[in-house]
């Protein structure tokens, strides 16, 4: 048996530890690159969810929902639903305007409570005995009244489409209680085109979801699974239950390990998919991002096989370094030892120390291939990182990614364009690198810090942001943690709203505002009031109301024309405003009649108000043409007595006293107190003491 000298020994013990130091970095590089590759393909693709959540509340969920929240408030609606006269022809007219400007769109059309259809647009027969009460969307929004709602999907017995409603009640503006139902029926093609219009790897696909489950919508992938959602784990990850390692069975698979980022992966049919699942604020939905695992490892395919290759390489290099140290080799062997060893410094330069066919040159080729192989998972990795960078750099939205204190680490070219700037680096030079200086109210950023600081995310809220030059926008923001817990970073994604923000101001604005005179209509006058009662009861604070009338009105119109008429309107409610405070309410109550709401005011400082309006009115004339046409008004007013009075009964008391007002000669104020009070001038007009109790109405 022949001995092996010391020295080969020890050149064989080198080659050992040298090709499993080799076999273990081949290893470790391999499971880095697949971790981080995995885990950045994961948080794409859960970016990807939380654009497309926002997307759809954007452009589809919230812009509906604002829709019907303003139709259900239209008050010839109200009108028709309270039994009163309203103007059929005319709602009909602005339906169709309404349905033109929406594609997705159905139908809008509102019943009482009685379940009787009251209009319809565009305009269907219905069939005999037809009973709204029975229809989902009427049984949805009377589960949930005063709010805007969403029914599961269903079909629409007209047409035959599968559509969704957002539904809402119809209010009685004095009590509050539902008068009727408002409906919008939308068909799911609006956002099956969001859906549609979204680049995922082969095989992917999306699925939206109800919170119990029903399939509103869904793509690719989610097509395939729609029919099978109704069992365990899918309906349950629409629930909102992310159980890592179940074994419940469903859909031929079982939920898998958590993958972060707010998703899972579900075994389904054999194969691993990821599952993103994000909440759509409004209706309540689910949006389900079904990734193929196989799809994300695509990219990590060439390190795996690389490593293969290195492994097994390391393995003929043990079985060549062996040879050679027995045959004494140790010149060549030694070559090779430098050239791992600079591997292993991170020089990933291919070298042909030995072109010959023997051990020595296999040996060199196979280390040459190993090199290679790890000089490409660096590259792959390089790659997903630019990738990510390049995701989040070419994403729709503006994204932030800050530290808690407010210093910029990241912003994209699209969120800087949004907020008005060339580009990143100028808009972090302009911010002096801090996103604080954006907020039109501070506060808004630490209540949104509190928000994180409770929970996980925060979703869809409106906020005034500044963009370069101080113009103030409207944003919607979604913000999540990130980081960790030595250095927490919030990561913002934000959209412009300002001008769905601004539409449903000028609707607010149409629904609380009469039109011609631009103070506030009836309805809003009177809810203002019942607020305002409400608080004056609460801290015991005095509130009055007067009524107002303008004098010989009917005249105006007959010799001057209703245009005269309606200049003396606007005029007057001109005048009064002049006298008014800020936090006073004026509102027009019908035809020549206005109602002024005087919080912290008791009757006695409401008494000189009215006769300083009176006066202001009586000494303004309107140019109507050529000639100067004067105006006066008749004022009543009242006290509102705490929680023994009703509203009705102040503003009958009002009434009463502007009546007095008439009868005595008008161009007068009257109040009721122990003796009801007029207060006239020296010339019969509003100064004096009618009454002789000593009121000073002036």
């Amino acid at each position: 048996m022949r001995v092996i000298p010391l020295r080969q020994r020890l050149l064989l013990l080198l080659a050992i530890l040298s090709s499993l130091a080799l076999v273990a970095l081949g290893t470790f590089s391999y499971v880095r690159a697949k971790n981080v590759m995995l885990h950045g393909a994961e948080s794409a693709m859960a970016l990807q969810a939380d654009t497309l959540a926002n997307a759809i509340v954007s452009q589809y969920a919230g812009e509906y929902a604002r829709a019907v929240a303003s139709l259900r408030q239209d008050p010839r609606v109200v009108a028709c639903l309270a039994g009163h006269p309203y103007d059929h022809q005319g709602l009909m007219a602005s339906w169709s305007s309404f349905l033109r400007l929406r594609a997705e769109a159905y139908f809008v059309y509102f019943a009482d409570l009685s379940g009787r259809v009251h209009a319809i647009q565009p305009p269907r027969e219905l069939p005999p005995g037809f009973d709204a009460r029975t229809r989902p969307w009427f049984r949805r929004a009377m589960e949930h009244p005063g709010v805007v709602g969403w029914s599961d999907p269903y079909t629409e017995f007209i047409t035959g489409k599968t559509v969704v409603s957002t539904v809402a009640t119809v209010d009685d503006p004095a009590g509050g209680k539902p008068l009727g139902v408002l409906g919008l029926d939308i068909t799911t093609d609006g956002l099956r085109n969001i859906l549609s219009g979204v680049a995922l790897p082969s095989g992917s696909g999306l699925l939206v979801l109800t919170a119990d489950g029903r399939t509103v919508t869904s793509t690719g992938l989610g097509t395939a699974l729609a029919d099978r959602v109704d069992t365990t784990p899918l309906r349950n990850l629409a629930r909102g239950i992310y159980a890592a390692h179940g074994t419940d069975r469903a859909i031929g698979g079982t939920i898998g390990d958590n993958a972060g980022n707010g998703a899972t992966y579900l075994d389904i049919d054999e194969g691993r998919v990821l599952t993103a699942v994000r909440a759509v604020p409004g209706p309540g939905w689910r949006l389900v991002l079904l990734v193929p695992q196989e799809e994300l490892l695509r990219a990590v395919a060439p390190i795996r096989y690389g490593t293969i290759l290195a492994i097994g390489g390391m393995l003929i290099l043990f079985a060549v370094l062996f040879a050679v140290a027995t045959a004494g080799a140790s010149g060549r062997v030694g070559q090779l030892a430098e050239y791992m060893r600079s591997v292993a410094r991170g020089d990933f330069t291919v070298r042909n120390l030995f072109t010959g066919r023997d051990e020595f040159g296999a040996l060199n080729r196979h280390l040459n291939e190993l090199v290679t192989a790890r000089r490409d998972a660096e590259a792959a990795l390089r790659h997903a990182e630019r990738q990510h960078r390049e995701l989040v750099e070419n994403a729709p939205i503006g994204i932030f990614r800050t530290t808690r204190d407010g210093t910029i680490n990241v912003l994209n070219r699209h969120g800087a364009a949004l907020l008005g700037f060339r580009d990143v680096a100028h808009a972090r030079a302009l911010l002096d690198d801090s996103v604080i200086p954006l907020y039109a109210e501070p506060m808004d950023r630490l209540a949104m810090l509190d928000d994180l600081t409770a929970g996980e995310v925060v979703t869809g809220q409106r906020l005034r942001w500044y963009r370069r030059g101080g113009e103030a926008i409207w944003i919607s923001l979604y913000a999540r943690r990130t980081g960790t817990p030595e250095a927490p970073e919030v990561e913002s994604f934000f959209l412009d709203v300002t001008d769905q923000v601004e539409d449903t101001l000028r609707l607010e604005q149409l629904a609380t505002t009469d039109e011609l005179t631009g103070v506030a209509n009836r309805r809003h006058f009177m809810a203002r009031l019942e607020d305002e009662a409400a608080r004056a009861q609460r801290y015991g604070r005095p509130l009055s109301v007067l009524l107002l009338d303008a004098d010989h009105f009917k005249a105006v119109n007959d010799t001057w024309g209703h245009e005269a008429g309606d200049m003396v309107l606007r005029h007057i409610t001109d005048v009064m405003g002049l006298s008014l405070r800020e936090n006073d309410l004026i509102g027009r109550l019908g035809g020549e009649e206005f109602g002024v709401l005087l919080p912290e005011t008791a009757l006695e400082r409401a008494l000189r108000t009215a006769e300083r309006i009176r006066a202001a009115v009586e000494d303004a004339p309107v140019a109507v043409r050529d000639a100067w046409v004067g105006c006066t008004v008749s004022v009543g007013a009242a006290e509102y007595r705490g929680a023994n009075d009703s509203l009705d009964d102040l503003i009958r008391r009002a009434d009463q006293m502007l009546m007095r007002a008439k009868e005595g000669g008008r161009n007068r104020v009257c109040a009721q107190r122990a003796t009801p009070t007029c207060a006239e001038d020296t010339v019969g007009r509003g100064g004096g003491d009618a009454a002789g109790n000593g009121q000073d109405a002036a």
